[in-house]
């Protein structure tokens, strides 16, 4: 038993080392003579706040603090946070250099074992390097037949809701197309998504849960590895969220097990490769970059990248056109010109060229910003922002989301004007797509931006080309807003996100 002076003593420690702390962060810290509130410079508690009470809502309180404070920020015990659009290329073009990811921030998004969330450069090159392959615009081009007959695929759910006079559920039905294409990719197998009756909508869900709960893993990062850990019963009874997770990465799991166990010649006949055989056939990958755990972990961080990004975009891009009736009817007759039969559609390489597909394509893609949080590096030396010499071993972000909508740089930000960007090849375009990050920078820009592109041009074409008199259905801007940060944006969605009708019937309903 301890004693009463036993308890003292630790208790005076105890208070000691807190005080200890406090004046190291406050007053002799390397970015104590940063500006930004004193909590933030304290206490990574303060982000957890904006996060976790008020959910998601730190990137937004961060725009707050520059209104006060100026372009740089101290956001956090050892961050700082920089809104200078100027400034966005020369922190993230990292290419010649071994700058790593700050490992605080990225915890939310659970094991390191993936490439996006690797934290040291070293590393990342090489699980990048292996990846890469996979998505240069020769393998996306060998990719487009899959694409086209997941859109048709879709179409065919579309008319079927039609004939029975029911609204299509868009927001569902583009996470669907998305994840069977990126799990035929990544397994040669479809998950089957489209085929679901509830159009994946308790899938959608299983992941938007594990999203809510990111800034309590960032705060408690030993929470995954605990619900993980928890008899199935006792996390369905406490958390049935949760479990829907759990259920979902076992899925991925059994995918990933199911590739390893087959045979090469089950690929050979394929016009395309599969990811995660040709990862863990890698001759250039050491074999603890190929175990089950790490490809397993891989194949999750795949499928999410791979669908909700883009969804997000193509649900945000199909809102807009039918919102704004004269683009709408632009982007109409701009396709029935290039597309003289709508069930002929021509790879994303031809679409791309189109000069009003390609405006609300780069229109939509600023507008729907990409990663909305800050995506912080650390760099080994000390690098120079203006007057500021920020020390080396500093995590350094830029949140896009200030850079998407300045009013500077896109007048009129908030209003959806593919007018803006231009011609193709047009000195406005260069300029404006100079400031367009919507798959991020440098070294660690995202790997699959090609498979984005041949996603969004292909499906939006297909889908307007093909269903002229497709107008809104119970649907408005406020359904499209995003509201919270987790990690990309995200709306409330209390009435399903977008919904559609087609004919001209339902015209003005």
């Amino acid at each position: 038993m301890v004693g009463p002076s036993a308890s003292v003593a630790v208790a005076t420690m105890f208070v000691a080392w807190l005080l200890a702390r406090i004046a190291w962060r406050l007053f002799f810290h390397p970015l104590a003579r940063f500006p930004g509130p004193k909590l933030a410079a304290l206490t990574h508690w303060y982000e957890g706040y904006y996060d976790i009470v008020k959910k998601g809502q730190f990137t937004f309180e961060i725009g707050r603090m520059h209104e006060k404070y100026g372009p740089i920020v101290r956001v956090g015990p050892d961050e700082l946070h920089i809104l200078d659009p100027e400034f966005y290329e020369k922190l993230y073009d990292t290419r010649n250099l071994k700058v790593d990811k700050y490992a605080w921030f990225y915890t939310m998004l659970g094991n390191p074992q993936a490439t996006f969330p690797t934290v040291s450069a070293e590393v990342h090159r090489k699980r990048r390097a292996a990846l890469n392959p996979f998505f240069s615009v020769n393998a996306i081009s060998k990719l487009i037949p899959t694409v086209q007959a997941g859109v048709d695929k879709l179409s065919s759910r579309m008319d079927e809701c039609t004939a029975q006079n029911k609204p299509i559920p868009l927001f569902y039905a583009y996470r669907c197309l998305t994840v069977d294409i990126i799990s035929d990719y990544a397994f040669a197998g479809k998950l089957g998504m489209l085929e679901r009756e509830d159009w994946g909508e308790s899938f959608y869900f299983a992941w938007r849960a594990l999203w809510e709960m990111s800034g309590m893993i960032r705060q408690l990062p030993w929470m995954m590895d605990v619900l993980m850990a928890l008899p199935r019963w006792v996390t369905a009874a406490t958390n049935p969220a949760a479990l829907e997770v759990i259920d979902m990465i076992a899925t991925t799991d059994e995918q990933t097990r199911l590739v390893l166990e087959t045979s090469p010649e089950a690929y050979d006949a394929k016009p395309y490769p599969t990811i995660m055989w040709g990862i863990a056939n890698n001759p250039d990958l050491p074999p603890e970059e190929k175990t089950f755990k790490r490809l397993a972990v891989e194949a999750n961080s795949i499928l999410a990248a791979g669908f909700e990004t883009t969804a997000s975009v193509l649900t945000l891009m199909t809102f807009l056109v039918l919102d704004n009736p004269e683009v709408h009817a632009r982007l109409k007759q701009e396709l029935e010109t290039a597309i003289p039969d709508p069930n002929n559609v021509p790879g994303w390489q031809v679409l791309e060229r189109l000069p009003l597909l390609s405006a609300v394509v780069k229109e939509s893609l600023r507008m729907s910003v990409g990663a909305v949080s800050r995506l912080p590096r650390v760099y080994p030396e000390p690098i120079q922002y203006k007057q500021w010499t920020i020390p080396a071993n500093t995590g350094v972000g830029m949140s896009n989301w200030y850079i998407a909508f300045s009013p500077e740089i896109f007048p009129e930000p908030k209003r959806f004007n593919p007018d803006r960007w231009g011609l193709p090849g047009s000195p406005t375009r260069r300029y404006l797509e100079k400031h367009l990050h919507p798959f991020g920078g440098g070294s660690r820009q995202c790997v699959a931006m090609n498979m984005a592109y041949a996603e969004l041009y292909s499906v939006l074409a297909t889908i307007i080309r093909r269903y002229p008199d497709m107008v809104l259905w119970e649907t408005d801007q406020s359904d499209m807003e995003f509201v919270f940060d987790y990690f990309a944006g995200a709306a409330t969605h209390k009435r399903g996100g977008l919904k559609v009708k087609l004919g001209k019937d339902v015209a003005g309903n």
